[in-house]
């Protein structure tokens, strides 16, 4: 099979190395992909049409869709109206809004009895300010569109609160997507991700992860796309699983026929099965977990991604109390995300990016913002741009791998133009 990726960040990169596992993919391509994906071929994944032609050009198979945007402008209903030989991995467009419209999934959510953190609509500066008067603190302010994963903010005073609310409504600091918010009650516990496989009417859980969103050491500083993270993560049991796969994905399955990667970001208030929350919904893998969860699948993926699409009907899958799961090796991945000075605001691209000659074992460094410049060189194009990644038999011991590795890093390269965390894994 010929099989095109879209996107161009670690997250991509770690599906993209995955693949290259398979023995039934004859090409495997990326787009527009990075430094550290082979194939890669130039292209904006927000223009279905564009993607089209590439895909008949290249004679492709199977489009694996890695980030949120083209699922939310609907690449999977194009593909069926247009191109409907070509299968892509994702849901359609209707139901990517459980991504791309906060709005959407909070009404979903409390109309099918989901838990969820009580939250108020507002269309409007005025609705808002209204709204956060009568608001309990802390205040939880998300943006309703697609803003980057930087759309949630947290407010422990109101002040605070209504400058955020006059830079999204009167600034438009996130453009469209803040042309309405929805304001939450702030929820404690721990954060948890659990991601489900589906085809319209089963789910198969990955691996857990946790990841960290803080830019600095001890969950400091803004939030980002994600700093860092491990698998499995430690504060999801099976009986949360079993009641997360009942009582959150099921009625995603009923509801949307649902297909492709299903992310719940959970809220883990005790060891009691239903004693959880949901954050958000995405319609994706997230980043940087994929990187932690693609090294622990036994064998290969491709069936899969052919069951959700509905091509393939038989998959190996481990059942456990109350849920199914994709086959995992045993043991811990820990990645730790290598960041331009600045992120997630203003910071540099094109910086010197030297790798070094071997790895330390049991490491592999994934790509993000990574591309070739005019001579042939590795440079940094984005925010997030390595991924160090060690499997091992303990967190512990993968978390000192990752950073003997970054140690060689940073005598490759200038460290002053770079930042990373050093907690990752230690909670």
């Amino acid at each position: 099979m010929r099989i095109l990726i879209l996107g161009s960040g670690g997250r991509e990169a770690a599906i993209y190395r995955k693949l290259e596992e398979s023995p039934e993919i004859s090409q495997l391509f990326a787009l527009p992909g990075n430094a550290g994906m082979k194939n890669s071929l130039p292209g904006n994944v927000e223009q279905l049409p564009e993607i089209a032609n590439v895909a008949l050009e290249n004679k492709i198979d199977l489009i694996v869709v890695g980030p949120e945007v083209p699922l939310c402008n609907g690449i999977v209903d194009y593909f069926e109206k247009h191109h409907s030989n070509i299968k892509v991995f994702g849901p359609n467009r209707e139901a990517a809004q459980l991504e791309g419209s906060k709005i959407f999934s909070q009404k979903f959510m409390q109309e099918y009895d989901i838990p969820v953190a009580t939250g108020t609509e507002c269309n409007d500066l005025e609705t808002a300010l209204q709204a956060i008067e009568k608001h309990a603190l802390p205040i939880v302010i998300k943006a309703d569109g697609l803003a980057a994963g930087k759309g949630v903010s947290i407010h422990h005073d109101r002040e605070s609160a209504i400058s955020r609310i006059q830079e999204i409504f009167t600034d438009k600091l996130f453009g469209d997507a803040g042309n309405r918010v929805l304001l939450q009650k702030f929820l404690t516990g721990t954060e948890a991700s659990l991601f489900a496989i589906c085809n319209g009417e089963d789910a198969l859980i990955l691996p857990t992860a946790r990841d960290y969103k803080r830019a600095f050491d001890n969950n400091q500083g803004p939030n980002t796309g994600g700093m860092g993270s491990y698998s499995p993560g430690n504060h999801l049991s099976d009986a949360h699983i079993g009641f997360a796969r009942k009582k959150i994905i099921q009625p995603v399955l009923d509801r949307f026929k649902y297909r492709g990667i299903l992310y719940v970001g959970l809220m883990v208030h005790s060891e009691k099965a239903n004693d959880l929350s949901v954050i958000e919904f995405n319609c994706r893998l997230g980043d940087p977990e994929t990187q932690c969860v693609m090294p622990r699948l036994e064998g290969d993926l491709l069936p899969y991604l052919l069951w959700s699409t509905g091509e393939n009907k038989l998959v190996t899958k481990v059942r456990e109390d109350g849920f199914d799961r994709l086959p995992v090796k045993p043991g811990v991945t820990l990645n730790t995300v290598i960041a331009a000075r600045g992120y997630p605001e203003k910071y540099a691209k094109g910086l010197a990016i030297r790798l070094p000659d071997k790895n330390t074992e049991g490491v592999h460094i994934i790509h993000a913002g990574t591309k070739f410049n005019e001579t042939g060189e590795i440079v940094s194009n984005g925010g997030r741009i390595l991924n160090v990644v060690a499997q091992a038999k303990t967190r512990t011991e993968a978390k000192s791998k990752v950073y003997q590795e970054i140690e060689k890093l940073t005598a490759n390269m200038n460290f002053n133009e770079f930042i990373y965390r050093t907690d990752i894994g230690d909670e």
